[in-house]
């Protein structure tokens, strides 16, 4: 049975999509981990560090899926040296072919940027809006989005990116987004993702992405080292280590991060849970002494998907 909150969010492709949905992988099937867990990986996307942002479900796998993808995800976070935190935030989009078959209704756009660098970083309000596919070819994509927060505050951006396979194992990404916020301005986000495949169930990724605009200290950077691996059918793990800084007033080190990262497929291929422990050392300013600090993140997520687009643009 499908999950009730899920289905009344399935109604919002009603009209704007056929009535056929994706069939769910059978808890006791055979069938790979990627294919238990995610039914929307397109078929030019199926290298395995596309399956892995796809698994763990990536902003850009979602945003670029030939599919409708729909995450409401329930997160309990505890920090040693802050309060506890909970929260509920609704992810994906929603193809309107009928509409375009360009256009998608996007959920959470704001919260996937420069938020996967560093654990427990702070939550945006959640937002909604528009996004028109410019562009779609296998190794270049250009997407315009625009919408609004629970503030009500206005922005758009512009996202391109770009992806270069350099031999079986290696592969190159670059995404650029600029964006107009209202209340914080214009500036850009440049990000950039090096993947290196060690076997079919493990890869080494180093991503890197810079900040710079209007309301930014200077140029704001973060990046990350991760692990990713495959040990069953239905679950990963991935150890990562970041850093992040700033350029003004003057350029520091604000803060490094090390943790482990679990995501796992329980009782029916829609439902997955996830546990994050990791350490920190902060520090606000260049005079502040770096803290240690120790934190955790437990997280239920609910994926819904539906067909409703060709893959031919």
């Amino acid at each position: 049975m499908r999950p009730p909150v899920m289905s009344l969010l399935a109604l919002l492709a009603v009209g704007s999509c056929p009535p056929a949905v994706a069939q769910r992988a059978s808890a006791e099937g055979d069938r790979s981990w990627v294919d238990t867990s995610y039914e929307y990986v397109t078929n030019r996307a199926d290298t395995l560090s596309q399956q892995f942002d796809s698994f763990f479900g990536e902003a850009d796998a979602e945003r670029e899926s030939a599919d409708s993808v729909l995450r409401l995800q329930s997160e309990y976070e505890w920090n040693e040296q802050e309060q506890s935190d909970a929260r509920i935030r609704l992810r994906g989009k929603v193809d309107l072919p009928q509409l375009n078959r360009r256009l998608s209704l996007v959920f959470g756009e704001e919260n996937d940027y420069r938020n996967d660098v560093l654990p427990s970083t702070e939550e945006q309000d959640g937002d909604v809006g528009l996004q028109y596919s410019l562009l779609d070819r296998a190794r270049s994509r250009l997407d315009l989005s625009f919408g609004t927060n629970a503030s009500l505050d206005f922005h758009t951006s512009l996202r391109y990116r770009y992806l270069q396979p350099v031999n079986d194992r290696l592969s190159l990404r670059f995404t650029e987004r600029l964006y107009l916020k209202e209340g914080d301005g214009t500036g850009s986000i440049t990000r950039g993702d090096i993947d290196y495949s060690f076997s079919t169930d493990r890869i080494l990724r180093f991503t890197s992405d810079v900040e710079y605009g209007q309301e930014t200290d200077g140029a704001e950077w973060g990046s990350r080292l991760s692990y990713l691996l495959k040990i069953s059918p239905r679950a990963a793990l991935s150890y990562f280590f970041a850093v992040s800084g700033q350029t003004e007033p003057r350029h520091i080190t604000d803060a490094y991060a090390i943790g482990i990262r679990y995501r796992r497929n329980v009782l029916r291929p829609w439902i997955f849970v996830e546990v994050e422990p990791s350490h920190l050392w902060r520090r606000e300013t260049e005079d502040d002494r770096r803290e240690p600090a120790w934190a955790i993140s437990f997280r239920l997520e609910l994926l819904e998907e539906i067909r409703n687009r060709h893959h031919e643009r």
